[in-house]
């Protein structure tokens, strides 16, 4: 007879209010120091960048090697996280960035940076963020209790983007200014404190066996600990059980083409915001904050908002509100406009993702979370690295090949995000027409 090595639903989480919960806090303090010092650094790099060069294409090559570890790492790290201890694996990603932004700390202090080497350095930072990342999505379901996924996963968006966008982003641009090798030097010390708090988390953190049923390899154990099944097996499974759940895969399909084209954005956006809009460090920091003040918001409301509405719903209203602020904020110079449509935008990215993500926690097992997690990753986020070479290569063309002008290539990006935001929103509602009702979505 097999047996779960952990229970789905911890009996004594199930009345522990969140903030009685103290792994849950151990946890939010971890994820919200190691993303206060993301913020710090994600808003200093594009300002390294912008010292060594000025060409858009090399400029996106930097955010790619950051994005690339998605595509490389996400179908591999969820067989690991279905395989062995998930606290194990987020405190030795956080030591991981920690040695490396140490190293990056050094570099910058010495002056010895460069376009390779900052590749080299973003690259480690996306692999351990690749590892963080997708083991924190597993242990929120372990610590508090399923009913409470909506407000979990509300608060840690709302506690992200607070202490990486406007904590983070804001600040980084004061401190950019005072010295550009503060925001790194910050950021080791934080990846530091969060790595201690992992190490203080008490639950079990064991991945559950399989149960009678499950899809595995035939070769495979009773076990999500298989030692006999390949790791190819092993992912492939992440694959299908998307592919037999018509409704993920419409989720996979709107993850793929929304994180390409929003990368591409992102990639340039530090130019976009120079050459288009007059900002400076402040200012970019500053732009950012607004818009997460729309993603906290976002967050906050996303719990009240799914009692009042389907989840299909709320996804179909964010696409379409992607599309128009996006291509609002591509089609002006005002940096006030874009700054309202980035902070209507954000509080709709927000939403998405919040619901996405409750919906792949409870539906999807936990001994397949890992995998299936794993495969939405790398389809979406892995994407971003495509996506982000994609969009330096678009500006570089329509600016040098196209004779568009610095301007309107900058601009062209936003452009993409609206068309294919509106879209995708179009595919969506005629897609759940079909499969929303019967599966109460």
């Amino acid at each position: 007879m097999m047996q779960n090595s952990a229970p789905t639903d911890p009996p004594d989480k199930t009345a522990t209010r969140l903030g009685a919960n103290a792994d849950y806090k151990r946890l939010f303090a971890a994820v919200a120091l190691t993303f206060l010092g993301d913020g710090l650094t994600l808003t200093a790099v594009p300002w390294l960048i912008s010292g060594v060069t000025r060409d858009a294409f090399e400029a996106s090559l930097v955010t790619t090697a950051m994005r690339l570890p998605w595509l490389l790492f996400s179908l591999p790290i969820g067989v690991v996280i279905d395989r062995y201890s998930r606290k194990n694996i987020a405190v030795a990603s956080s030591l991981l960035r920690a040695i490396v932004l140490i190293a990056l700390t050094a570099c910058v202090a010495l002056e010895a940076i460069n376009i390779p080497l900052l590749m080299l350095f973003t690259f480690l930072i996306g692999a351990s963020r690749v590892a963080f990342d997708s083991t924190v999505q597993t242990l929120i379901p372990r610590i508090v209790h399923k009913d409470q996924l909506e407000k979990a996963n509300g608060q840690f968006t709302a506690g992200q983007l607070i202490t990486s966008d406007i904590l983070g982003a804001s600040l980084g641009g004061l401190i950019v200014a005072a010295g550009l090798i503060l925001p790194f030097a910050i950021d080791s010390v934080t990846a530091l404190i969060a790595f201690a708090l992992l190490l203080a988390l008490s639950s079990a953190f064991r991945p559950e066996t399989a149960q009678a049923g499950d899809t595995v390899p035939d070769d495979a154990s009773d076990s999500v600990l298989p030692k006999r099944s390949g790791w190819l097996q092993e992912m492939a499974i992440g694959f299908r059980h998307i592919r037999e759940d018509s409704f993920l895969r419409l989720l996979a399909l709107m993850s793929v083409l929304v994180t390409l084209t929003f990368s591409g954005m992102v990639a340039t956006q530090v130019f976009f915001v120079q050459d288009v809009l007059g900002l400076n460090s402040f200012g970019f920091g500053v732009l950012l904050a607004i818009a997460t003040v729309g993603s906290v918001i976002g967050g906050q409301a996303v719990g009240r908002w799914r009692r009042k509405m389907s989840a299909s719903s709320i996804m179909l209203i964010s696409l379409i509100a992607l599309g128009v602020f996006y291509g609002i904020a591509g089609l002006t110079r005002s940096p006030y406009v874009v700054g309202a449509a980035y902070f209507c935008a954000a509080f709709f990215i927000v939403t998405y993702n919040v619901v996405r993500s409750s919906i792949l926690q409870r539906a999807v097992p936990d001994r397949l979370l890992g995998r299936v997690g794993g495969v939405f990753r790398f389809l979406s986020l892995g994407m971003g690295a495509i996506g982000a070479l994609l969009g330096g290569w678009i500006v570089s063309a329509g600016e040098k090949s196209l004779g568009l002008g610095r301007v309107a290539a900058l601009q062209l990006p936003y452009g993409i995000v609206s068309v294919v935001d509106l879209a995708l929103a179009v595919i969506a509602a005629l897609w759940l027409r079909r499969i929303g009702p019967a599966r109460g979505i």
